[in-house]
């Protein structure tokens, strides 16, 4: 389908401010000069003291890329990432004391040990989320604490264990001593922390741009659509927990032989904190934003110890405090009441500093204020800040810059599903709240290739039908059956999703932040083979899968008629828009049958002449319909054969004319017998 004579004018109306380009220009130039930087450091800087510095930064930089991933692009709270911390770091120090291995085997075994730690406290606790979520990780993390401590025999208790320094290149093995001498050797470590920094950085790039950090994304910004995507929630929160896993490990076995000394306290609550403010502090959802919050924390207890130097940054930050009160109340900012509460906390801390001798014993409290005024004030941390003063820092998406064309049949023509047998039948359907029975026994069979509407007024049972039809609910009673012999009840959303059965919302579940085009791509998920070693190597097929989806997402986005606004985000687009591009992403999962939850509610009537179309070239391209739907004209016009559901029963079925003149139908609605409503 051609897209819409107005689309191109909308697009203009809703496209970003920045050009999409400069967002992966500053990506590029940010990365080499990261590059250069870390290559030229030590010799622009002799000291030794700040060339540890930068390697713990980096170090804690790999960690928070991976908590990145679980916070930033899955939105789940993890308290237990200190203790992972701690289990890659002692993997590798008890390989070490035992074995008598190097540095390069602890790495692999701090990947390796932290990841399957990380496997097994996911698959039960990722069965949770919020708050408990970060109760049980926090569990887990003081649990690990206790073990290391307890554990003596393996870890050598509260003495904790002692490393070498480490040989990153040993040329003895070759009969050989070191062409760089001493001086050079102290520095592989060094270059080794730098390298796989810029690993991690990659890797976790390459995962968070391919259809595994698309499914992140989409289940933290709806969780039930991405089910209903065929997208398993609970399997990719397990991903994404594991990858992280992996990463705090490798950054525990690095910062093992970085200190040479394992102990257990070093992993305790503190941590935990610290990482969750580099997170917030950082800015998530981004590269840059876990290297800053790596720097802050990585600095801030050295900072903390120098009373003069604190003094100094108070004052700093307490006079552009008054700077920025001024300009505000001065130019009359509708901003300028809401800035007085940040500003006088921040003027305040300037005289709290000089009352105090010492604030080390409060950095705790300081690093808990600060996580406070970050999530008040500060919500996308400082690279999100940045981002929304200064555009040409926003990221790319993952299909801006690129030349996008359809290609391909949007429909896949849906073959064998012509004749009388129902293509789904509902047999008995009870679903039942405590005292409340939201459907009493419904029967339905819908016959395959037609639309079939399911009317009722408010209250009847209709989304609740349709949340038992998709899984989201699991019926009290009776089967759901699908092509003669496939039950669906008792299945997942996404097992149901894969089945063939896909849906839109009542309230509409865009993912927001993914663009039109991402979020078709989610429901093409389903049709990429690829692995996640795919991803991280970025082969042949991963690239060949990528192309051929965004060919067919586009083909998709045409024959919606939003062809021209694939790189809108979808919180941007207009509601009727929106509406449509929920119904795109369904069709994105080749479905036989597609179900519409009130797609008409608040659109303007060309916006429903429009889908009246779209939902009939559905239908004949043998994509069986099911229609809820308020608008009677949409229904009567579309429907083949209406179901009525009223307290939960089914009062009527029969055409829709049939349906129209029906008593009963006209009672619950009218809420009157036809004779009184006649009067």
């Amino acid at each position: 389908m051609a897209p819409s004579a107005s689309a191109p004018v909308l697009a203009r109306e809703t496209a970003p401010p920045a050009a999409p380009g400069l967002g992966r220009f500053a990506g590029i130039l940010g990365a080499a000069l990261l590059i250069l930087g870390l290559a030229a450091f030590p010799h622009l800087v002799g000291s030794q003291y700040y060339i540890h510095l930068v390697t713990v930064i980096a170090i804690y930089a790999i960690l928070i890329l991976g908590l990145d991933i679980v916070v930033g692009y899955t939105g789940q709270v993890s308290l237990g990432h200190a203790g992972l911390f701690g289990v890659g770091a002692y993997a590798a120090a008890v390989l070490f004391l035992k074995f008598k291995l190097g540095i390069w085997l602890g790495l692999l075994a701090g990947i390796g040990v932290t990841a399957a730690f990380g496997l097994l406290l996911a698959i039960p606790a990722l069965r949770v989320s919020g708050p408990y979520l970060a109760m049980v990780t926090l569990a887990f993390g003081t649990i690990v604490q206790i073990f290391i401590n307890e554990m003596t025999d393996l870890t050598n208790g509260p003495l904790g264990i002692t490393l070498p320094p480490a040989r990153v290149l040993d040329f003895s093995l070759l009969g050989l001593s070191s062409p760089w001498g001493a001086a050079g050797r102290r520095l592989e470590f060094y270059y080794l922390v730098c390298a796989c920094l810029l690993l991690t950085i990659l890797v976790v790039n390459r995962v968070v741009r391919s259809p595994f950090g698309r499914a992140f994304e989409a289940l933290r910004d709806s969780p039930i659509a991405c089910d209903c995507m065929g997208v398993s929630v609970y399997r990719y929160k397990v991903y994404a927990f594991v990858i992280s896993a992996g990463l705090a490990g490798l950054a525990g076995a690095l910062f093992a032989w970085s200190e040479r000394y394992v102990a257990p306290n070093t992993y305790g609550f503190e941590l935990t904190v610290l990482f969750l403010l580099a997170v917030t502090m950082g800015g998530r959802k981004s590269r840059s934003g876990p290297l800053i919050g790596a720097a802050i924390v990585v600095m801030m207890p050295n900072i903390l110890a120098d009373i003069e130097l604190v003094r100094m940054m108070a004052g700093g930050i307490a006079a552009l405090a008054v700077a920025i009160l001024a300009v505000a109340f001065l130019r009359r900012r509708e901003n300028r009441f809401a800035l007085l509460v940040p500003a006088l906390l921040c003027i305040a801390f300037f005289p709290a500093t000089l009352a105090l001798q010492s604030v080390t014993d409060y950095r705790l409290t300081v690093f808990g204020l600060m996580i406070l005024f970050v999530v008040y004030y500060l919500p996308e941390g400082i690279v999100g800040y940045l981002r929304e003063k200064l555009p040409f820092l926003r990221p790319a998406h993952t299909g801006e810059g690129r030349l996008l064309t359809a290609a391909g049949e949007a429909l896949i023509r849906q073959g064998g599903r012509e004749g009388t047998d129902p293509l789904l039948r509902v047999e008995g359907a009870v679903m039942q709240f405590g005292g409340l029975k939201a459907l009493a026994g419904v029967d339905l069979a819908v016959r395959p290739g037609t639309i079939h509407g399911l009317i009722g007024p408010n209250g009847s049972g209709k989304s609740t039908m349709m949340n038992v039809l998709t899984g989201i609910y699991q019926p009290t009673d009776g089967a759901v059956v699908l092509a003669g012999a496939n039950r669906l009840d008792g299945r997942t959303p996404s097992e149901i999703a894969l089945a063939g059965v896909a849906r839109t919302f009542q309230n509409v579940q865009l993912f927001r932040e993914m663009t039109a085009l991402e979020n078709v791509l989610v429901g093409l998920h389903h049709s990429f083979q690829g692995t996640l070693f795919d991803a991280i190597l970025s082969t042949p097929r991963r690239r060949r899968e990528e192309r051929e989806a965004r060919a067919r997402a586009m083909a998709m986005l045409d024959f919606v008629g939003l062809g021209a606004l694939a790189q809108v985000e979808a919180r941007n687009l207009p509601y009727g828009k929106q509406r449509l591009l929920e119904i795109g992403r369904a069709l994105a999962l080749d479905p036989v049958l597609l179900l519409l939850d009130e797609p008409a509610a608040g659109l303007t009537a060309p916006d429903i002449a429009e889908l009246t179309t779209i939902i009939r070239k559905i239908r004949d391209a043998g994509i069986t319909v099911i229609l809820i739907e308020h608008h009677m004209d949409v229904v009567m016009g579309l429907c083949d054969r209406v179901s009525v559901l009223d307290f939960g029963h089914k009062i009527a079925e029969g055409n829709a004319r049939e349906v129209q003149s029906d008593p009963k139908v006209i009672e619950a609605y009218l809420g009157s017998p036809v004779a009184d409503a006649a009067e």
